[in-house]
């Protein structure tokens, strides 16, 4: 099987954790190389996915990862059926990003899958390039803490960035510099300290 793509791994970042991947991470996994089932089956089981879906059921942990890709939640028949597959044993809930992206590539989803995922995953590549530009965006763009795991100011943006995006709704240039404007600003990750008096 051949090693993933740069697009591929935005797509999998979007399924599993809503934002476009970082810089450091990204070339991490292409420098690697991996396939796209071995990094779901890693970021799948990432302190980050865990800290927002991990005490979810698998139901829910299935419909999260259709509403990062494509916008919208699972339809009944497709969330019993990759639920079912979990709970016989025939698939992890790793998989079924891959699936689900595969199925809105090829076009055996909806047309307005296809066209929410290729819209998500633009934007996905156009934030990194631009957190990439600046020292300050890459510096800023971590999550406030990583044990245990807290998202965060600046992850959280990103974040709400990318659910701006959806089948009707593309990236603009403006839009990505102005989120990684308010990252920039934050700084890197701190906690909030609250002072009593």
């Amino acid at each position: 099987m051949a090693n993933a793509t740069s697009t591929d791994l935005q797509e999998l970042y979007i399924a599993y954790f809503g934002r476009a991947a970082d810089p450091t991470g990204l070339d991490y996994w292409i420098e690697k190389g991996t396939t796209t089932s071995a990094f779901a089956a890693t970021q799948h089981a990432q302190p980050e996915f865990k800290d927002v879906y991990g005490s979810l059921s698998t139901e829910a942990q299935v419909n999260q990862i259709y509403k990062n890709l494509f916008d919208r939640s699972a339809d009944a028949t497709g969330l019993t059926y990759w639920t079912q597959q979990i709970n016989l044993g025939n698939l992890e809930l790793a998989e079924i990003a891959v699936h689900l992206i595969w199925a809105a590539k090829n076009n055996s989803g909806s047309e307005s899958d296809k066209t929410a995922l290729s819209n998500k995953t633009s934007a996905a590549v156009a934030y990194t390039a631009e957190i990439r530009e600046s020292t300050t965006a890459i510096v800023a763009y971590q999550p406030l803490s990583t044990s245990p795991f807290s998202a965060g100011d600046n992850f959280q943006e990103a974040k709400t960035y990318m659910l701006g995006i959806d089948g009707d709704t593309a990236h603009t240039a403006a839009g990505i510099t102005a989120s990684v404007d308010v990252i920039e600003a934050n700084g890197i990750p701190a906690a909030k300290q609250t002072l009593s008096l």
